[in-house]
């Protein structure tokens, strides 16, 4: 398992403060930082919280969510959520902040179900749109999908519809995509 680190508990607190403030913008920037770091430090840990981020981001963009009459019910239950998260985060209790995160996916996972409109889950939707910047980061696609929990067939479908494999006219080799991957992350 890895260590709770002060990043995490800083980037959760920031989480919290943003989502309390609607600031989706501020979610979405948070998320595509934590997706990097993720990748660097090959982290799950930071993954999940990079998917969280994205979620949150989305449904704070969803009118039909959060002007319904049920969304000060769930928004309170989300920000209790991150409430306890960041204290588990302080006290050093990382078993018990991953349990929390698991939890806090289910939730909004289930505020997705019940106010969403596609038959992909937002969750679903952001494990495989992470999983494809981590490899176009430069991992390998298993290591992608391991990382956010993607599912390796939708991810190489998305990969194949996106454009993002336009750009690479020549295959390149594993040196020049640690070095890219290096210059990415500001290493």
């Amino acid at each position: 398992m890895e260590e709770a680190s002060p990043e995490l508990y800083k980037t959760m607190q920031k989480i919290l403060h943003d989502f309390k403030k609607g600031n989706a913008m501020e979610l979405r920037l948070t998320a595509n930082e934590l997706i990097k770091k993720a990748v660097k430090n090959n982290s799950k840990i930071m993954a999940e919280q990079s998917i969280a981020a994205y979620v949150l981001h989305k449904i704070l963009t969803k009118e039909h969510i959060i002007k319904s009459k049920a969304w000060p019910r769930n928004r309170a239950k989300i920000v209790e959520n991150l409430e306890k998260m960041v204290l588990c985060l302080r006290r050093g209790q990382q078993k018990e902040f991953t349990k929390m995160l698991a939890r806090l996916h289910s939730k909004l996972e289930r505020i997705d179900s019940y106010f969403g409109r596609f038959v992909q889950s937002l969750l679903d939707k952001a494990r495989v749109k992470y999983a494809s910047d981590a490899y176009f980061m430069g991992t390998s696609l298993g290591q992608a999908a391991e990382l956010l929990g993607a599912d390796k067939k939708t991810l190489l479908a998305y990969i194949g519809a996106t454009r993002l494999y336009d750009k690479e006219a020549i295959r390149k080799g594993i040196a020049e995509r640690v070095r890219e991957l290096k210059k990415a992350l500001g290493d």
